[in-house]
């Protein structure tokens, strides 16, 4: 037999090219996913962890709550105890005269230990009956010395530590003044003061007249002028008197006050606050003829400075004084004396108040 012959079969090339792109592309898109699933994972991952710590935050925020909730409840407790105890302890140093607090030492004390304030001290015990005596309770100074005392102004509701209440009732606003009418002997709160004053017969006015601030453009405080006439008797005898003029600016009131004592008119401008306060202000009153302003007037008399207080004696209020025959000066078309008496009034800016006072 001679040689097998092979048969030689040909083959067809196949392309495989795109399916191994589309393989690849696939397999991109499968990693792009699975990156996405992890970066998913991880945010995922964070913001539980970030969840955890909240939690746990608020947990110790709780706690500390908690914590401060019962010391405060404790603190309250102690207080309300503390101030049952104060209670029991004012109770105890009560005058029984009077039913007030004493607030001047020493507190007298009886032998059997009973308190009776000074001004209400008698021979015997108000309590017990038995002689007072000379005894003296430095217990009853201790408690007053740790406790606020109410004001004992009229009105007053206001409490304050024993060493300051003195000092709060020489400005306290319901603080007994005097009428500064020159014809009234009335004592009165200062808080009633204008009423008293417009509601009977020491004042001209029904009501004060209100002076408006000056403004931010004009910064000239207003002018307001009050006329005034004096009779041909009261021309030539040597005192009279006259109503006053009450005024309001800001938060303040005042008036005009005017008498002739001695044959000399003085005009004075009496703040109804203390020295203290009329010291944070400015005034100028001028006496002038009452048909013209004070700038034009043919004769006028000036005063500058600051008003008087409501808390200075009536007798020693201090003003702007014109002799008769300077008064006399001033023109009139009859027998009467007729002015006008115009003024300005402005608060000293705080800048000033520290430099006047350094």
């Amino acid at each position: 037999m001679g040689p097998k012959r092979i048969k030689l079969v040909k083959v067809e090339e196949v392309n495989y090219e795109e399916e191994v792109v589309a393989l690849k592309t696939a397999l991109e898109d499968k990693n792009e996913e699975l990156e996405a699933f992890a970066n998913d994972h991880e945010k995922q991952e964070e913001t539980i962890k970030n969840l955890k710590l909240m939690r746990d935050k608020l947990e110790v925020q709780v706690d500390n709550d908690k914590t401060e909730i019962k010391n405060l409840k404790r603190k309250l407790g102690e207080q309300v105890k503390g101030k049952n105890i104060v209670d029991q302890l004012k109770e105890k140093i009560e005058c029984p005269v009077c039913f007030e607090i004493p607030q001047t030492v020493p507190v007298p004390v009886c032998p059997n230990g009973h308190f009776v304030c000074n001004e209400c001290k008698a021979d015997a015990c108000p309590t017990c009956r038995v002689a007072m005596g000379e005894g003296k309770s430095l217990l009853a100074v201790t408690v007053m010395e740790n406790i606020d005392h109410r004001c004992k102004l009229v009105d007053c509701e206001e409490f304050f530590p024993l060493d300051k209440i003195e000092e709060h009732v020489k400005v306290c606003g319901h603080r007994t003044v005097s009428c500064p009418s020159s014809r009234c002997n009335v004592k009165v709160g200062l808080s009633k003061l204008l009423d008293h004053l417009n509601n009977g017969d020491c004042s001209y006015d029904d009501y004060p007249v209100i002076i408006e601030k000056a403004s931010l453009i004009e910064k000239v405080p207003a002018v307001k002028t009050s006329k005034f006439k004096i009779s041909e008797k009261g021309r030539k005898g040597k005192s009279a008197f006259y109503k006053l003029s009450t005024f309001t600016f800001e938060d303040v009131s005042f008036c005009i006050y005017i008498e002739k004592r001695d044959w000399l008119y003085q005009f004075c401008f009496v703040m109804f606050a203390s020295e203290d306060e009329c010291s944070k202000y400015k005034i100028e009153m001028t006496v002038h003829e009452r048909d013209a302003t004070r700038d034009n007037s043919e004769v006028s008399f000036k005063l500058c400075g600051k008003p008087c207080s409501i808390d200075v004696d009536k007798k020693e209020f201090h003003g702007l004084k014109i002799d008769g025959k300077g008064m006399e000066q001033i023109p009139s078309k009859s027998t009467t004396l007729a002015f006008r008496v115009s003024f300005s009034i402005r608060k000293i800016p705080n800048s000033q108040l520290k430099n006047s006072t350094t």
